[in-house]
Parts: structure tokens; sequence; C-alpha cells
């Protein structure tokens, strides 16, 4: 009689399959309860940045308009008309220190000497330049730091006519002229021997703050001639 096959499974045993099974199935059905994924359980829930509430930028605009509001400008003069005892002239034509009244030979000195001001001021701009590169090895500095000595003169060329303009109307060319001229050679010198890069820069700055002072006032050359001549003073000037 031929030997029956033995089945290769194991024996049933209820108990066992059972609890396995209900193992293998109770995971995903707990996720599936609470709704949620174990990558989705793990993810941290961004925060929205706080943005400004509205009740700051309400009370911000409540106390600008709640200030009071600056009253217009009242002179006892502001409708006044300006009368002849008050403006400045020249006493008639013939006055000898309107500038139309000078001789030649002064118009001559006076045109040359502020060209060479100017020529002055404005060549101090410019002979920094071939030297930007020995700079830069005396002190041990990069091209950039040594550019800024001629950065700052610039800079001082346009801060200084804030000074120099008004102070010319009020004491006139002559002194508004010479006098920052002088300081402007001094800061000059002290450019020619500074021991570090930070004088120079200093140095450069005020050089070019009194050295616009030329620039600045010496446009008055005109006044010198007539309309019809001062092609005259220019070509002089230039």
């Amino acid at each position: 009689m031929a030997k029956e096959d033995k089945d290769p499974r194991p024996p049933y045993n209820g108990s066992s399959t059972s609890s396995t099974s209900a193992s293998v199935v109770s995971t995903p059905i707990s996720h599936e309860v609470s709704g949620l994924t174990p990558d989705l359980e793990k993810a941290e829930t961004i925060q929205p940045k706080p943005t400004p509430s509205i009740s700051r930028v309400q009370s911000a605009l409540s106390t600008i308009r709640s200030r009071r509001p600056v009253p217009p400008f009242l002179h006892p003069l502001t409708y006044t008309k300006t009368g002849p005892d008050v403006i400045v002239e020249f006493d008639g034509p013939d006055d000898p220190y309107n500038p139309l009244n000078w001789p030649f030979k002064k118009k001559v000195i006076t045109t040359v000497l502020y060209g060479f001001t100017t020529m002055g001021s404005t060549w101090a701009s410019s002979v920094y330049s071939p030297a930007i590169g020995q700079i830069s090895e005396q002190f041990h500095v990069g091209t950039e730091v040594s550019l800024l000595g001629l950065s700052f003169l610039l800079f001082g060329f346009g801060v200084g006519p804030l000074l120099w303009a008004p102070l010319s109307e009020v004491y006139g060319r002559k002194p508004a002229v010479l006098a920052p001229y002088f300081i402007a050679a001094i800061f000059s010198f002290g450019t020619a021997t500074a021991k570090d890069i930070q004088t120079v820069l200093i140095t450069r700055f005020f050089a070019g703050l009194f050295g616009s002072a030329p620039v600045t006032n010496t446009g008055e050359y005109y006044r010198l001639e007539t309309p019809n001549n001062v092609h005259n003073q220019l070509l002089i000037y230039v």
C-alpha cells in the first residue's frame, strides 16, 4: 500500500494563527483610525511668521495725526517791499569800487591770480592719481584703500561750497578765497609728510574742503567786464 504524502504545512493551531493575524492587522488599523501615517505623525508643525498687527499701524497713524500743525512763517516784513535805503549798491556809475571801473592792469592781475588758485585746487585732485600704486606699496594697503585719497578730496569738493559760498556773500570774495586756499596748502604739506594711510586720507579730505573755495567763488570774474567784452576775461581765466 503506497505511503500517503505528508502535508508539508504545519498543523493547524487556531490560537497561534489568530493571534499572529491579529497582530499583523492591528498595526494598519490603528493608523487608519487615527487618520495619520507615520511620516505625518513625526512631522513638525510649521509655525506661521508673526505679522505686524493692524492696531500698531493705526496707533502710529493716530499719533502722527494728533500732532499740532506747524504754524506758518510770519514776519513783520514778509509782505513789505524792500526800499532803496536797504539795497546795497555802488555810489553811481563812476564808483571806483565797481569792478567795471578798475584799470585794465588790475583786471588782468585779478583774473590771472584767480585762475592760478583754481588751477591749484583742481591740480591737487589729479596729481594724486599717478601715486596710487606707490602709496599702496609704501603703506601696505590695497589699491581700493589708496584710491580713497582721491575720493575723500572730491567729497571735500562737494561739501566745501556749502560753506564758502555763503561766506563770500557776507565777507566778500577775497577773504573767502585766500584764507581757505592757504589752509588747503597746509593740508597738502600734511599729505606729503604723512606716516600712515590714515593721515593721508584725513589731510586729503580737508585739502578738498578748503581747496573748493577758489573753485566756488572765482566765477565772479565776469563782473570785471561788460557783457560785450566778457570773452576777454574768460580767455585770460582759462
